[in-house]
Protein backbone atom coordinates (compact mmCIF):
# COMPACT_ATOMS: atom_id res chain seq x y z
CA UNK A 1 0.00 0.00 0.00
CA UNK A 2 1.18 3.11 -0.89
CA UNK A 3 2.60 6.05 1.84
CA UNK A 4 0.37 9.21 2.27
CA UNK A 5 3.09 10.96 0.68
CA UNK A 6 3.50 8.59 -2.53
CA UNK A 7 -0.59 8.86 -2.68
CA UNK A 8 -0.32 12.65 -2.93
CA UNK A 9 2.80 12.46 -5.49
CA UNK A 10 0.24 10.12 -7.28
CA UNK A 11 -2.09 13.24 -8.19
CA UNK A 12 0.52 15.44 -8.52
CA UNK A 13 1.52 17.19 -5.13
CA UNK A 14 5.29 17.77 -5.11
CA UNK A 15 7.03 16.74 -1.32
CA UNK A 16 6.32 20.43 0.41
CA UNK A 17 2.82 21.02 -0.83
CA UNK A 18 1.94 17.11 0.43
CA UNK A 19 3.75 18.00 3.46
CA UNK A 20 1.86 21.40 3.77
CA UNK A 21 -1.99 19.37 2.92
CA UNK A 22 -1.27 16.72 6.14
CA UNK A 23 0.22 18.55 8.63
CA UNK A 24 -3.33 21.02 8.00
CA UNK A 25 -5.10 17.75 8.07
CA UNK A 26 -3.93 17.25 11.52
CA UNK A 27 -3.46 20.72 12.93
CA UNK A 28 -6.91 21.97 12.06
CA UNK A 29 -7.04 25.47 11.23
CA UNK A 30 -4.01 27.85 11.74
CA UNK A 31 -2.01 30.27 10.37
CA UNK A 32 0.88 30.31 8.19
CA UNK A 33 3.44 30.95 10.78
CA UNK A 34 2.06 28.27 13.03
CA UNK A 35 2.09 25.93 9.82
CA UNK A 36 5.35 26.49 8.59
CA UNK A 37 6.99 25.86 12.06
CA UNK A 38 4.83 22.26 12.36
CA UNK A 39 5.78 21.35 8.70
CA UNK A 40 9.27 22.28 8.29
CA UNK A 41 8.44 24.50 5.43
CA UNK A 42 9.70 27.79 5.27
CA UNK A 43 7.44 30.52 5.45
CA UNK A 44 7.91 32.25 2.35
CA UNK A 45 7.72 29.36 0.96
CA UNK A 46 4.51 28.81 2.63
CA UNK A 47 2.84 31.70 1.23
CA UNK A 48 3.57 30.94 -2.29
CA UNK A 49 2.19 27.47 -1.90
CA UNK A 50 -0.99 27.52 -0.27
CA UNK A 51 -2.40 29.63 -3.08
CA UNK A 52 -1.90 26.77 -5.61
CA UNK A 53 -3.15 24.40 -2.98
CA UNK A 54 -6.11 26.11 -2.78
CA UNK A 55 -6.66 27.18 -6.53
CA UNK A 56 -6.21 22.82 -6.85
CA UNK A 57 -9.07 22.34 -4.15
CA UNK A 58 -6.99 21.00 -1.41
CA UNK A 59 -7.17 23.87 1.04
CA UNK A 60 -9.28 26.98 1.79
CA UNK A 61 -8.80 29.84 3.70
CA UNK A 62 -10.54 32.47 5.89
CA UNK A 63 -9.82 35.64 7.15
CA UNK A 64 -10.84 36.76 10.64
CA UNK A 65 -9.70 40.60 11.36
CA UNK A 66 -6.31 41.12 10.77
CA UNK A 67 -5.20 37.33 10.65
CA UNK A 68 -5.59 34.68 7.60
CA UNK A 69 -6.51 31.33 8.92
CA UNK A 70 -5.96 28.33 6.42
CA UNK A 71 -8.00 24.48 6.87
CA UNK A 72 -7.19 21.43 4.96
CA UNK A 73 -10.27 20.23 2.65
CA UNK A 74 -11.24 16.67 3.54
CA UNK A 75 -9.57 13.76 1.84
CA UNK A 76 -12.65 12.22 0.21
CA UNK A 77 -13.59 15.92 -1.18
CA UNK A 78 -10.20 15.01 -3.12
CA UNK A 79 -12.13 12.00 -4.95
CA UNK A 80 -15.06 14.43 -5.73
CA UNK A 81 -12.81 17.29 -7.41
CA UNK A 82 -10.58 14.19 -9.31
CA UNK A 83 -13.63 12.70 -10.52
CA UNK A 84 -14.93 16.07 -11.80
CA UNK A 85 -11.93 17.07 -13.94
CA UNK A 86 -11.69 13.36 -15.14
CA UNK A 87 -15.10 14.24 -16.28
CA UNK A 88 -14.01 17.52 -17.97
CA UNK A 89 -10.96 15.96 -19.64
CA UNK A 90 -13.05 12.88 -21.27
CA UNK A 91 -15.32 15.92 -23.39
CA UNK A 92 -11.92 17.38 -24.28
CA UNK A 93 -10.01 14.44 -25.07
CA UNK A 94 -11.85 14.27 -28.68
CA UNK A 95 -10.80 17.92 -29.40
CA UNK A 96 -7.63 17.37 -28.00
CA UNK A 97 -7.03 13.43 -29.72
CA UNK A 98 -7.77 16.04 -33.23
CA UNK A 99 -4.78 18.02 -32.61
CA UNK A 100 -2.62 15.07 -32.30
CA UNK A 101 -0.09 14.76 -35.48
CA UNK A 102 -0.53 11.54 -37.19
CA UNK A 103 2.22 11.38 -39.15
CA UNK A 104 3.42 10.80 -42.47
CA UNK A 105 3.99 7.59 -42.05
CA UNK A 106 7.45 7.85 -40.69
CA UNK A 107 8.17 6.01 -37.21
CA UNK A 108 7.33 8.31 -34.13
CA UNK A 109 9.94 7.94 -31.79
CA UNK A 110 10.61 9.48 -28.61
CA UNK A 111 12.96 9.11 -25.62
CA UNK A 112 12.57 9.13 -22.22
CA UNK A 113 15.71 10.19 -20.12
CA UNK A 114 15.85 9.78 -16.52
CA UNK A 115 14.78 6.79 -14.38
CA UNK A 116 11.40 9.40 -13.19
CA UNK A 117 10.67 9.31 -16.88
CA UNK A 118 11.39 5.88 -17.66
CA UNK A 119 8.59 5.34 -14.98
CA UNK A 120 6.52 6.83 -17.74
CA UNK A 121 7.66 5.25 -20.80
CA UNK A 122 4.65 2.58 -20.20
CA UNK A 123 1.88 4.55 -19.48
CA UNK A 124 0.01 3.83 -23.09
CA UNK A 125 -0.34 0.25 -22.62
CA UNK A 126 -2.97 0.83 -20.05
CA UNK A 127 -4.86 3.12 -22.96
CA UNK A 128 -4.21 0.73 -25.83
CA UNK A 129 -4.68 -2.40 -23.76
CA UNK A 130 -5.14 -5.58 -26.04
CA UNK A 131 -1.72 -7.78 -25.94
CA UNK A 132 1.68 -6.87 -24.83
CA UNK A 133 4.58 -8.70 -24.67
CA UNK A 134 7.57 -8.26 -23.03
CA UNK A 135 10.96 -9.48 -22.43
CA UNK A 136 13.66 -8.55 -19.24
CA UNK A 137 14.90 -9.09 -15.82
CA UNK A 138 12.29 -9.05 -13.36
CA UNK A 139 14.29 -7.46 -10.19
CA UNK A 140 15.57 -4.81 -12.60
CA UNK A 141 11.80 -3.77 -13.96
CA UNK A 142 10.95 -3.46 -10.23
CA UNK A 143 13.96 -1.27 -9.63
CA UNK A 144 13.63 0.72 -12.60
CA UNK A 145 8.97 0.92 -13.42
CA UNK A 146 7.49 0.78 -9.61
CA UNK A 147 5.19 3.26 -10.87
CA UNK A 148 4.49 1.20 -13.54
CA UNK A 149 4.52 -2.14 -11.34
CA UNK A 150 1.52 -0.42 -8.86
CA UNK A 151 -0.51 0.42 -12.27
CA UNK A 152 -0.65 -3.24 -13.41
CA UNK A 153 -1.26 -4.31 -9.82
CA UNK A 154 -4.17 -2.54 -10.21
CA UNK A 155 -5.36 -3.58 -13.64
CA UNK A 156 -7.09 -6.97 -14.26
CA UNK A 157 -5.73 -8.84 -17.04
CA UNK A 158 -8.96 -9.78 -19.30
CA UNK A 159 -9.89 -10.96 -22.93
CA UNK A 160 -9.36 -7.40 -23.63
CA UNK A 161 -5.46 -6.77 -21.91
CA UNK A 162 -3.62 -9.90 -22.00
CA UNK A 163 0.11 -10.07 -20.98
CA UNK A 164 2.67 -12.58 -22.32
CA UNK A 165 6.41 -12.21 -20.62
CA UNK A 166 9.61 -13.81 -20.96
CA UNK A 167 11.91 -13.42 -17.75
CA UNK A 168 15.62 -13.82 -17.31
CA UNK A 169 15.18 -17.31 -14.86
CA UNK A 170 15.93 -16.72 -10.97
CA UNK A 171 13.94 -17.63 -7.95
CA UNK A 172 11.86 -13.83 -7.63
CA UNK A 173 11.09 -14.27 -11.07
CA UNK A 174 9.68 -18.28 -10.68
CA UNK A 175 7.48 -16.94 -7.43
CA UNK A 176 6.37 -13.94 -9.26
CA UNK A 177 5.32 -16.39 -11.89
CA UNK A 178 3.24 -18.38 -9.24
CA UNK A 179 1.30 -15.50 -7.63
CA UNK A 180 0.56 -13.59 -10.76
CA UNK A 181 0.28 -16.00 -13.89
CA UNK A 182 -3.38 -17.19 -14.93
CA UNK A 183 -5.63 -17.43 -18.09
CA UNK A 184 -4.79 -14.01 -19.43
CA UNK A 185 -0.80 -13.93 -18.15
CA UNK A 186 1.39 -15.92 -19.10
CA UNK A 187 5.35 -16.03 -18.28
CA UNK A 188 8.15 -18.40 -19.54
CA UNK A 189 11.76 -18.39 -18.70
CA UNK A 190 15.27 -17.59 -20.34
CA UNK A 191 17.59 -20.50 -19.16
CA UNK A 192 20.27 -19.10 -16.68
CA UNK A 193 22.57 -20.72 -18.91
CA UNK A 194 22.37 -17.09 -20.74
CA UNK A 195 24.08 -14.41 -20.02
CA UNK A 196 22.11 -12.14 -17.38
CA UNK A 197 19.30 -10.23 -19.65
CA UNK A 198 19.93 -6.77 -18.53
CA UNK A 199 17.62 -4.73 -20.93
CA UNK A 200 13.78 -4.42 -21.43
CA UNK A 201 11.48 -4.81 -24.53
CA UNK A 202 8.00 -4.11 -24.61
CA UNK A 203 5.47 -4.61 -26.97
CA UNK A 204 1.91 -3.30 -27.55
CA UNK A 205 -0.17 -2.01 -30.18
CA UNK A 206 2.24 -0.48 -32.17
CA UNK A 207 4.73 0.52 -30.22
CA UNK A 208 8.41 -0.84 -29.00
CA UNK A 209 9.88 0.02 -26.35
CA UNK A 210 13.32 -0.39 -25.33
CA UNK A 211 14.83 0.35 -22.38
CA UNK A 212 18.26 0.60 -20.39
CA UNK A 213 17.73 -0.02 -16.68
CA UNK A 214 20.67 -1.63 -15.25
CA UNK A 215 22.73 1.80 -14.76
CA UNK A 216 21.84 4.14 -17.52
CA UNK A 217 18.18 4.59 -17.44
CA UNK A 218 16.59 5.73 -20.90
CA UNK A 219 13.55 4.17 -23.05
CA UNK A 220 13.61 4.55 -26.72
CA UNK A 221 9.93 4.50 -27.50
CA UNK A 222 9.02 3.37 -31.36
CA UNK A 223 5.89 3.84 -33.05
CA UNK A 224 5.50 2.34 -36.20
CA UNK A 225 3.84 -0.92 -37.46
CA UNK A 226 6.70 -2.69 -38.97
CA UNK A 227 9.06 -2.36 -36.08
CA UNK A 228 7.09 -3.60 -33.56
CA UNK A 229 5.72 -6.41 -36.30
CA UNK A 230 9.42 -7.01 -36.55
CA UNK A 231 9.84 -7.40 -32.79
CA UNK A 232 6.61 -9.55 -32.42
CA UNK A 233 8.82 -12.21 -35.10
CA UNK A 234 11.76 -11.99 -32.25
CA UNK A 235 9.53 -13.03 -29.41
CA UNK A 236 7.92 -15.56 -31.09
CA UNK A 237 10.82 -16.99 -31.69
CA UNK A 238 11.95 -16.97 -28.54
CA UNK A 239 8.89 -17.67 -27.14
CA UNK A 240 8.90 -21.61 -28.75
CA UNK A 241 12.01 -22.56 -27.12
CA UNK A 242 11.78 -20.34 -23.24
CA UNK A 243 11.39 -22.50 -20.54
CA UNK A 244 7.53 -22.94 -19.19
Amino acid sequence: MASNNEALAGIGLEDKEARLYTTLLEAGETTVLELAKKSGVKRPTAYVILPSLEAKGFVAKTVRGKKTFWVAQPPRKLISEAEFRLAELKEAVPQLESLLQKGNGKPRVVIYEGKEALDRSYDDVFIIKGEMLYMGNLSLFEEAFPRTMKKFNYVKNSPEFTVRGILYETDEAREYVKQHDNDYQRTRFISKEFTPFQMDIGLFGNRTLISSIKKDYFTVSIESDEVANAFRTVFEMMWLSAKE
